[in-house]
């Protein structure tokens, strides 16, 4: 049996895979990345069924920004190919947002930008979901870092909601899309507030690095342990599609 094989698209070089990556090593996956940020050197992939999974990481730009990154366009319709195909996809932040707008959603800025930790509540489908249904509590504490937000897709399932957007988790076939940051370490969050200081001091009003920095001190343990317990359920298409 040949290794199972992820396709990652990583749209800045510091927004990695983090503890999603912790998972795939235990699990013996190989991971294969399209680092759309030095795609001018690079060639995108081609066929969506060429691989066991599809990863869509974060970035600062909109999804809509084509004409200033032309690779949006690509990976969208790439992923909307992956979804119709039905190779198991994951978007985190601006991946979830793409998918969204790959399914046909619209994308666009919330009121303000949530950045740090914040929690985020389970819908009734969602506490009845593999990943999510496992815990007893319905209520998380996870990390966020984004201003926009998109309409749920049509014919997809919402997962999980916070008081300031409403959609944080949704899913659609063997789709699954976070607008949280579930993969964060304390090693990634120090990075983020280091890139986007110019970012965070026009937001000092409402926003504070150091707080963000002594509550992930102190919640950073508990998300990668949330997370190791969602990977399995949310990755389980990999060894599925693997026997086949």
């Amino acid at each position: 049996m040949n290794r199972e094989t992820v396709l990652v698209f990583r749209h800045v070089p510091h927004e990695g895979l983090g503890t999603i990556g912790q998972f795939f090593l235990s699990a013996g996956v190989q991971v294969e990345y399209c680092d759309l940020f030095n795609f001018i050197h690079g060639k995108f992939p081609e066929q969506p069924e060429d691989y066991d999974y599809v990863v869509s990481m974060g970035g600062p730009m909109n999804a809509d920004e084509v004409e200033r990154y032309p690779f949006l366009l690509m990976e969208r319709e790439f992923l909307r190919k992956a979804i119709n195909q039905n190779v198991p996809t994951f978007g985190i932040c601006l991946g979830a947002q793409i998918i969204a707008r790959a399914l046909g959603a619209r994308v666009y800025t919330g009121e303000r930008k949530e950045i740090g930790w914040f929690p985020i509540e389970l819908t009734s489908e969602g506490k009845q979901d593999a990943m999510f249904g496992q815990f007893k509590q319905n209520r998380f504490t996870v990390f966020q870092w984004h201003g926009d937000t998109f309409n749920l897709p049509k014919g997809a399932t919402l997962l999980a909601s916070s008081p300031a957007f409403k959609h944080q988790a949704f899913k659609f076939g063997s789709c699954h899309a976070f607008q949280f940051h579930i993969e964060v370490t304390q090693e990634m969050i120090q990075s983020w507030i280091a890139h986007g200081e110019s970012e965070l001091k026009s937001l000092a009003a409402y926003v504070s690095p150091v707080q963000i920095l002594s509550d992930t001190k102190q919640l950073e343990s508990s998300l990668a342990q949330t997370a190791h317990q969602i990977y399995p359920a949310l990755f389980s298409n990999l060894k599925q599609r693997a026997s086949v």
